[in-house]
């Protein structure tokens, strides 16, 4: 590697590749609460709100990060969760039957589901966001984050958690006639972004894997998984593996018991982690792609622990601990485990995204952190 620096898409390649670095790449947009990143960016909260996504790129200059995943965008002060969460309340009433009502109402046939999609519409749509990220993120590269490429699990956000649960263990064919049918119009969707990815240059990874742990492991059985779920994944990551896109599965609760059914499905990164659930990256570190490479790990700042509650040395030792599991920060790249809360501290959000440049990648590491500095630290955590 030469003596000058490099740019961020080339930090992030190169990382993504393998390949030597002149620093640990960093990554944001999962930053909550209209006044943390006004203050982060140096603006008025009055000056965010006039324009939240311009509001979020200064934010992140700041941060020096070298790219952003799809970002949290809050437009509005009071905002303490910026969509995504799924409420039983909201779906009361909601038998599973309706799931087998939607099952029966869909297509048998791949010919006949496939008629449905709108190739050029989905394209356009593509192109626009991506020009829009070349045109507005002021040089920041984007980390392609569309959620449908990692799979369709969550059809509790349509249904509820107690009538999709229950679906799937009274009418699991129905269940995954449903995931099926959407995975197809997403592998058409895959298929174009290996086409993109191509044409735009974009850093060769993609974000996405839905929620399927909670704390206590899977929603429903790993073996359910792998009967009705996991080969409709399989089928939309294909496309994006085969091109040499690097897939990066989003990580909460306790996934142990499915890590390598990810690794199977095309994934080769993780992204997370919730340590107090047992989740020992030391453990993950260990397993290789099913191409045979190194994991990547978009390596997570606690954001249920370390950072809203963690002291600045709390925030260092955490960042020490997520480059002494990536063996001085090999295939790691600085990342929040989620989204970050408004109660969240401005102050150890900047310090973390700041302490990691303080490593060099290309000298000899020596490891100070075997396991999670909170546990040691703060045993009653």
């Amino acid at each position: 590697m030469s003596s000058r620096k490099l740019t961020s898409k080339e930090r992030l390649t190169r990382q993504a590749r393998g390949k030597e670095i002149d620093s640990i790449p960093s990554i944001g947009g999962w930053i909550n609460g209209a006044k943390n990143l006004a203050e982060i960016a140096g603006i008025s909260v009055e000056e965010y709100l006039t324009n939240p996504e311009e509001g979020v790129i200064k934010a992140n200059i700041i941060l020096g990060v070298d790219g952003v995943v799809m970002p949290v965008i809050p437009d509005n002060v009071e905002e303490i969760r910026h969509g995504g969460a799924a409420l039983d309340s909201e779906h009361e009433g909601v038998e599973p039957e309706a799931l087998v009502e939607l099952a029966n109402s869909l297509p048998d046939t791949e010919r006949e589901i496939l008629s449905t999609f709108e190739y050029m519409a989905q394209e356009r749509t593509m192109r626009k966001y991506f020009e829009n990220i070349i045109k507005n993120w002021r040089g920041i590269e984007p980390i392609p984050n569309f959620w449908d490429i990692g799979g369709h699990f969550p059809l509790y956000h349509q249904f509820g958690y107690e009538a999709f649960l229950m679906a799937c263990a009274l009418y699991p064919e129905a269940v995954n006639k449903i995931w099926y049918t959407r995975s197809l119009h997403s592998r058409e969707r895959a298929k174009i972004l290996v086409k993109l990815y191509k044409e735009y240059k974009l850093v060769p990874i993609m974000f996405c894997g839905e929620d399927l742990c909670n704390q206590k492991g899977p929603m429903v059985s790993p073996e359910f998984l792998r009967k009705y779920y996991f080969p409709t994944v399989k089928m939309i990551n294909e496309p994006l593996v085969n091109s040499g896109v690097r897939l990066i599965h989003h990580c909460d609760g306790d996934i142990r018991p499915v890590v390598q059914d990810f690794i199977d499905n095309g994934f080769s990164g993780l992204q997370g982690f919730q340590y107090e659930y047992g989740v020992d990256p030391y453990e993950l570190k260990k397993i290789h792609s099913s191409m045979g490479e190194e994991l990547l790990f978009f390596a997570g700042m606690s954001v249920t622990y370390t950072l809203p509650f963690g002291t600045i040395e709390d925030v260092h030792n955490e960042v020490e601990y997520l480059i002494d599991y990536t063996d001085g920060g090999k295939n790691m790249f600085l990342f929040t485990s989620n989204v970050t809360g408004v109660e969240v501290p401005t102050e150890n959000i900047k310090e973390a995204y700041s302490y990691v440049k303080q490593f060099d990648p290309t000298k000899q590491h020596e490891t100070k952190w075997n396991d999670w500095p909170r546990k040691i630290i703060h045993p009653n955590y």
